[in-house]
């Protein structure tokens, strides 16, 4: 047996603690014949009432609780199904070690951009400082550099209020805290007819505590931001570039692009600037990796396949093995409905389906927003 099969052995085994012939098995219910469920070890985590219709972000505390974003960006689409009357406001919601659910922050009218009048809260993590730091995307609604990092602040484990502490994104995505600095992904740097420049900013935390937000210089002709870390070049057919983004155990910066499926390797010097980009993962079952997540206790990254309705396990060298792929679905059952984001709780492997089919027309295995949300979950064994 060769390596790489042996370590996709060993993975799909230590993983979900299935016989490997599951595998082989015939077409589950619900998928199409091109696609099958590698594993059928999905199953429901959350149920989410039709007023979180768009969930994206989940950070995870240090008591285990989990804060996810609702920015609801499927408002219209489901009015005009006729599914809704009212659209649902944007919130942050939290989600307790018994799995019980509720508003934890609800966005006030101070909160909302001046322009657009709405929060698109995406992805969140905690910083060092007990506060939550959550992307507030606003490309939707204005592409002219509205997006913007958001502060939760938390006094006593409370959410009191929110600041504004950087502006000038046309599409502020994923979110990670390295140390003392917050990592996040612009996903359209500039956009040209044949082509998309996308990248990471980093941020220092002692500059995000300033009496007024960083304001990000705009991207023109190959110069941008003295924040910007890495970018990526990609061919714009879906119009968005990096999206999630990680760190190993050895300080290492791994970045998503979804317009591309791949996934890269950076290394960065002690300015945070990134001196070695390498293509880290790829695989023909990887269609568009999205949210990203590394288990130092597994050496494992997990990533969110949002356009082929996937989760995928990915060892240090780059291998790729399906966890979990499905073909197009509500969710009702616990199936993959356009997952965006992956986090892990324990022994939990916990994703977000975003079910976001308007934004990726004929690229997604997904082709219809159902009312209903869902949150799944792996066990790993």
């Amino acid at each position: 047996m060769e390596k790489k099969q042996w370590i996709a052995l060993m993975i799909a085994v230590f993983m979900v603690g299935c016989n490997p012939g599951q595998n082989q098995g015939g077409l589950a219910e619900g998928e199409s014949a091109h696609v099958k469920n590698h594993s059928g070890n999905v199953r429901p985590f959350i149920k989410l009432p039709p007023e979180y219709n768009t969930p994206d972000g989940l950070a995870v505390s240090g008591d285990g609780t989990l804060i996810l974003s609702v920015p609801n960006f499927n408002n219209r689409h489901l009015m005009e199904q006729g599914l809704i009357n009212e659209p649902s406001g944007p919130f942050m919601a939290i989600i307790d070690r018994d799995n019980n659910i509720a508003h934890w922050y609800d966005f006030k009218p101070n909160d909302m951009h001046p322009e657009t009048g709405t929060v698109g809260a995406m992805d969140c993590d905690f910083g060092p400082d007990g506060h939550l730091y959550v992307a507030d995307m606003q490309v939707f609604f204005d592409k002219n550099y509205k997006s913007r990092i958001l502060r939760i602040n938390v006094v006593n484990g409370k959410p009191t209020s929110v600041d504004v502490v950087v502006e000038g994104f046309i599409a502020s995505n994923g979110m990670y805290w390295q140390g003392n600095h917050l990592f996040v992904t612009e996903s359209v740097l500039e956009a040209r007819g044949d082509g998309l420049t996308s990248g990471v900013y980093a941020f220092s935390l002692e500059e995000l505590q300033g009496e007024k937000p960083v304001r990000l210089q705009a991207y023109k002709n190959g110069k941008g931001d003295d924040h910007l870390v890495v970018t990526f070049e990609s061919d714009n057919h879906m119009g968005f570039g990096a999206d999630g983004l990680t760190f190993d155990d050895e300080g290492f910066l791994y970045t998503t692009v979804i317009e591309k499926g791949q996934i890269f390797r950076s290394r960065l010097d002690v300015n945070n600037k990134a001196v070695e980009t390498k293509l880290f993962a790829e695989s023909p079952n990887m269609g568009g990796p999205d949210g990203l997540v590394f288990s130092r206790e597994r050496s494992l990254f997990y990533v969110a396949d949002f356009l082929n309705n996937a989760v995928h396990a990915i060892d240090r060298d780059g291998y790729v093995i399906t966890l979990h792929q499905n073909g197009d679905t509500d969710g009702a059952d616990g199936k993959l409905d356009q997952p965006a984001e992956v986090a892990l709780r324990g022994n939990e492997l916990i994703i977000v389906n975003m079910d976001m089919a308007w934004a990726t027309p004929g690229l997604s295995v997904n082709t219809k927003v159902d009312l209903e949300s869902n949150l799944s979950k792996i066990d790993l064994k």
